[in-house]
């Protein structure tokens, strides 16, 4: 039947049950290429919030390898200045422990220092960070008040900290002077300086 020339005044009742019909098969049609169409919407969007977590979680991981890798790099290079830094102050520091590393099974914990340098009295533990916060300086310190616990090898000696970064955020080099740290400062990979601490009450574990 030609749709054009339909008129309900000619057309028989057949006609018209014709027309509902056809009219009822293309509504249903219609509803089914929407849901369809909806339904690849869902899939689309569920694709691209599983390829958006999948580059996140990529990206996540270049970043926590390159801050790794760029710590560790940093940690060699701070070694030697930090020796000289602290002789130069009058500490007779004559050698130094790289990512020292220490866990006592029967008490359960463990620690990971950075560099600790040593001498016959005293003991310097640095933190070495690519960007140091508050918060940093304040987890720092919680875990050293358990070394020598875990270390008691040094027990008799003064354990003085320090902490060593390329960027100190929000007052992180003031907040780690107040709280009794030597406060190193990284200007690029191979340039140090310790900042000077007269006046400071040093932090003694």
């Amino acid at each position: 039947m030609n749709e054009t020339t339909l008129d309900p005044k000619t057309m028989s009742w057949d006609d018209i049950k014709q027309v509902l019909a056809d009219t009822s098969l293309k509504m249903q049609e219609n509803e089914r290429l929407i849901k369809e169409l909806r339904e690849n919407g869902k899939e689309i969007d569920r694709r691209m919030e599983e390829s958006d977590r999948k580059l996140k979680d990529r990206i996540d991981k270049l970043t926590t390898r390159f801050t790794s890798q760029s710590g560790h790099i940093l940690e060699g290079l701070m070694e030697p200045s930090a020796m000289k830094m602290f002789q130069d102050k009058g500490y007779n520091i004559d050698r130094c422990w790289k990512n020292f590393k220490r866990h006592v099974k029967d008490i359960g914990k463990k620690l990971e220092v950075d560099l600790l340098l040593l001498d016959d009295e005293i003991a310097i533990i640095v933190e070495v960070k690519i960007n140091c916060t508050k918060q940093d300086i304040d987890h720092f310190i919680n875990q050293m008040q358990s070394f020598k616990e875990i270390c008691p090898e040094y027990a008799d000696k003064e354990i003085m900290l320090a902490i060593a970064a390329i960027n100190y955020d929000r007052d992180a080099d003031k907040y780690a002077h107040e709280q009794g740290l030597f406060v190193i400062r990284v200007y690029d990979d191979r340039i140090f300086a310790l900042d000077p601490n007269d006046g400071d009450t040093m932090k003694i574990l």
